[in-house]
């Protein structure tokens, strides 16, 4: 990286300071530790210590917890922030008020991708963190040496990055408050397309246009990757001016699977074909039809930027998962304990199904939900999710970035669930879930730990408090 950062009449160089406001972020954190790795002075701040910002400091950048205007000193070359951290971040206003070059996360990602010169960008409303992890796994295992930025923790990487040497970078592409749109990929690939983010975008046709803003970035001798079976693939394909691929289940897309089955213990697997033609199977050893469907997208993507497909075929499958994406933590007294992200409706019941498809025990449900407006707005779509658990128990709010607004809760979304699911318990708090599953659960149960919060803290407690961890 020479003199090739641009901000105002800045030029940055290995060697500068940059400065991240929420450091320990999973974008941030990440960039964080490329652009040490690549030469650069970096310190930070966020509000309190994590599992990112302990590894940070493991390798010797500078973290200050808590927000504070005097850490924005001059010897600062740029500061780096979150849109996670709000506008009235006292950092943020004392680095505006000193005039210092700043710019928000997507916004540095996409200036890194623009020098590396063969971006691919992974957007989605689920399924990126996986498909992303998957990319990076094919790319690495094929020799070609990408920087990578992912939103989840990969066995194979040191954390949620790499830094790699080559002009191959992959990144998780998030469409929040539409930073995606700083990116500069010359690879998209679209997962699927659904309503989320209410606090951003008003209207599912807010997300879908927003979605064909990004596709419009690709340049003509770039390529869309994109699912062929999402309810809006017309009108996204036609806001491409690069080729498109695509996959899915039906015949219809250049890359598909078919005679999907079950792989013991907790794997699926597919026939594989390209534009018709049988290319050998896809076989995983995570569960589920939505994970098979990233596979897809990522063994299409890798194969056309030149890694053979059986090599693809191959590599993926030693993809053993991302950390918080199906994640099994262990077993006590005959209880399984497993913990996934799922927050969106259309994701829990994804996973809910997949867990009924391959456990025949019963099944607890610990569910979190994460933002009240998420909450809210989405409340008819959670109220029909859980049907594949035997039980559901749902803990408080994770208000994250939000205000309560007094007008949601969990105990409404309890009221709205028992509609549809014969048994709903509302607990709320934490560790009174995990004394109840610590006297309810018995020998042959299942419990899921859902959510985007910190709701996996449940069935770590769980498993400590059993004395077992294995």
């Amino acid at each position: 990286m020479d003199d090739w950062l641009k901000k105002g009449r800045i030029g940055l160089k290995p060697g500068d300071h940059l400065y991240f406001i929420g450091i320990g972020g999973a974008r941030l954190s990440a960039l964080a530790k490329i652009f040490q790795e690549s030469g650069y002075k970096v310190s930070g701040s966020d509000r309190t210590p994590s599992k990112n910002t302990m590894e940070l400091e493991a390798k010797g950048v500078q973290v200050y917890y808590g927000h504070q205007r005097e850490r924005i000193t001059d010897d600062i070359d740029l500061v780096v922030y979150t849109n996670a951290v709000g506008d009235q971040n006292p950092e943020l206003l004392e680095a505006k008020k000193q005039q210092l070059p700043i710019f928000e996360g997507a916004e540095l990602l996409g200036k890194l991708m623009k020098k590396k010169g063969m971006g691919i960008a992974v957007a989605g409303t689920h399924g990126k963190t996986s498909t992303t992890a998957m990319i990076s796994l094919l790319l690495i295992k094929g020799g070609k040496d990408p920087t990578i930025e992912v939103g989840g923790e990969m066995k194979e990487l040191p954390g949620n990055h790499r830094t790699g040497k080559s002009p191959y970078i992959v990144v998780e592409a998030c469409e929040f408050r539409r930073s995606f749109l700083f990116l500069s990929p010359k690879v998209e690939v679209i997962t699927n397309v659904d309503w989320d983010h209410p606090d951003c975008f008003p209207t599912a046709d807010d997300v879908v246009r927003t979605f064909k803003d990004f596709i419009s970035l690709l340049p003509s001798e770039g390529k869309l990757v994109i699912w062929r079976d999402d309810p809006h693939y017309q009108e996204l394909a036609a806001a491409s001016k690069a080729p498109v691929r695509t996959f899915g289940w039906s015949e219809q897309a250049d890359w598909y699977c078919s005679e999907i089955t079950t792989v013991p213990p907790m794997g699926i697997k597919g026939k594989l074909y390209r534009e018709g033609e049988y290319v050998g199977e896809l076989i995983l050893q995570v569960p589920g039809k939505h994970n098979l469907l990233n596979a897809l997208a990522a063994v299409a993507t890798v194969s056309e930027l030149g890694v053979p497909i059986e090599d693809c075929l191959s590599y993926i499958s030693e993809f053993t998962g991302v950390r918080r994406r199906f994640e099994v933590k262990g077993q006590a007294d005959g209880v399984v304990v497993v913990d996934d992200y799922a927050h969106h409706p259309a994701a829990v019941k994804t996973t809910l199904a997949t867990v009924r498809n391959h456990f025949p025990g019963r099944v607890w449900c610990i569910f979190q939900p994460h933002l009240y407006s998420r909450t809210k707005y989405l409340l008819p779509k959670f109220s029909q999710a859980f049907q594949d658990s035997d039980i559901l128990v749902l803990a408080d709010i994770y208000a994250a970035r939000e205000k309560n607004p007094g007008d949601i809760s969990s105990k409404t979304l309890a009221n709205e669930v028992k509609k549809y699911h014969k048994d709903v318990r509302y607990i709320g708090d934490m560790e009174k879930i995990k004394d109840y599953l610590l006297t309810e659960t018995r020998l042959g149960d299942l419990v899921i730990t859902m959510g985007a919060g910190d709701i996996f803290k449940v069935g770590e407690e769980f498993l400590r408090a059993k004395g077992k961890n294995n």
